[in-house]
């Protein structure tokens, strides 16, 4: 365990995490088009609009190149009765127009969502009807004019995360943890984030630095990242051993068939294959594994690393400013802990339990 090294990811995390600002903006767009689709005359069944995705499991990240209070968001609208899956998509997409702001904001339709843009940030709407054997069925293009329904379980899903990230948090020297978390019906607002969840977020960034520039459509996806690396998750109480044990496990978590075909199941569903447009598009398979190479690189051997070593590792997928933020904070604590004798510092440099008090900490320099 390296406390020291879990403090600078931990803080890294609290600058790419959504700032409070972007989470009530969030929650006002979906109280906004949940009243308005609720009360649309263009759907003809009872609405439900639920948040899904990183805003709902708590693993979302600011937009990479958008500001600080900037967020792209999934909300589900889920119409019951409505059995063609073309008209119910048509259909909710009327209902946004009726809207003058939103009118404004929409964009051309996707394959599976209506997309509300705005500076910096994007609301995804997804169109679903209900079903007895999944949690919705989301509606999907197939090609011009051509419409399906996909089984998909974001909510039972939500339920399988939480249950692997056990309700575990990073515990950090001379810091107070507030309530974890306020519960709200929808969306949830969480103040804290569980250990799985910041693992989630790390490694969310580090794809989007990745492929920044590069075709959109290479870029894993979200799901695949948060389903592999919650198998992979083994209930660690600290950050980097929880970081470290997943970037070398990711791989295993994979399945294979008989021809040797990768699947990445939702574990609550079966049906749903986030990996399923690789056999189409064999480029994204190949991008996903020249990711995962990174990660295992830049992440399986953090224990091995030297502070030097850490700290550019980090500035290459976070920043210079984020990093040097992060250890400037460890530098505050490590005073904190000084002047209260609050903690010590064993031989190897972190934070453990005796008697000889804290070394300062010159950032990038070592301990001199």
């Amino acid at each position: 365990m390296d406390e020291e090294k879990s403090f600078i990811l931990h803080q890294i995390c609290r600058q790419i995490e959504l700032s409070e600002t972007a989470k009530e903006q969030v929650k006002n767009h979906y109280e906004a088009i949940a009243k308005l689709l609720s009360n649309s005359d263009k759907l003809t069944g009872n609405v439900d609009v639920k948040p899904q995705g990183s805003f709902n499991l708590g693993t979302a990240i600011r937009p990479l190149n958008g500001g600080e209070d900037d967020y792209d968001i999934d909300l589900t609208v889920i119409v019951s009765g409505d059995e063609d899956p073309k008209h119910l998509k048509h259909s909710v997409g009327e209902a946004l127009c009726d809207n003058k702001v939103y009118r404004e904001r929409l964009q051309p339709e996707k394959k599976r969502a209506w997309t509300l843009e705005y500076a910096g940030s994007h609301v995804d709407v997804v169109p679903a009807g209900d079903t007895t054997g999944a949690d919705m069925l989301i509606t999907n293009k197939i090609s011009q004019g051509n419409y399906e329904f996909r089984e998909s379980s974001p909510f039972t899903f939500k339920n399988w995360f939480e249950l692997r990230g056990r309700n575990i948090y990073q515990k950090l020297p001379v810091e107070n943890r507030s309530a974890v978390f306020g519960k709200i019906e929808h969306p949830q607002d969480y103040k804290e984030y569980t250990i799985l969840q910041e693992v989630v977020q790390l490694l969310k960034h580090h794809r989007n630095q990745m492929f920044d520039g590069k075709d959109s459509e290479l870029k894993p996806i979200s799901m695949i990242i948060t389903v592999l690396a919650a198998e992979a998750y083994g209930g660690q109480d600290d950050l980097a051993d929880a970081l470290t044990t997943v970037a070398v496990t990711l791989r295993d978590q994979i399945s294979y068939d008989e021809n040797g075909t990768p699947h990445i199941y939702n574990p609550v569903n079966h049906d749903e294959d986030f990996a399923d447009k690789w056999r189409e598009h064999p480029e994204r398979q190949e991008a996903f594994f020249a990711w995962l190479n990174e990660v295992e690189k830049l992440f399986g051997k953090i224990y091995e690393q030297t502070r030097q070593e850490f700290s550019d590792s980090l500035t290459q997928s976070y920043g210079e400013k984020r990093v040097i933020r992060a250890f400037d904070e460890l530098g505050e604590k490590q005073k904190i802990m000084q002047s209260e004798a609050a903690v010590s510092l064993g031989t190897s440099g972190v934070f453990e339990e005796g008697n000889v008090f804290a070394k300062k900490h010159n950032f990038f320099g070592g301990d001199k």
